[in-house]
């Protein structure tokens, strides 16, 4: 699975865990996070979706 994040939350994600993340390019850009879901932390990944959530959602949505 692919989670869009910003570069920060990327390197994060894939030092943090970097038997289930691998980092995803586009061309040249640095992109998602890639997960493989069957080594992944059920939290850790719940943590990733909500920080790509943050980050795409309309700002008055976050708020709330």
């Amino acid at each position: 699975m692919n989670v869009m994040l910003d570069e920060g939350g990327i390197l994060t994600a894939v030092e943090g865990a970097p038997d289930s993340c691998q980092e995803v390019w586009w061309g040249k850009r640095l992109t998602a996070v890639g997960v493989t879901l069957a080594r992944a932390d059920r939290k850790f990944l719940g943590e990733l979706l909500a920080d790509a959530w943050e980050h795409k959602a309309p700002k008055r949505l976050v708020r709330d």
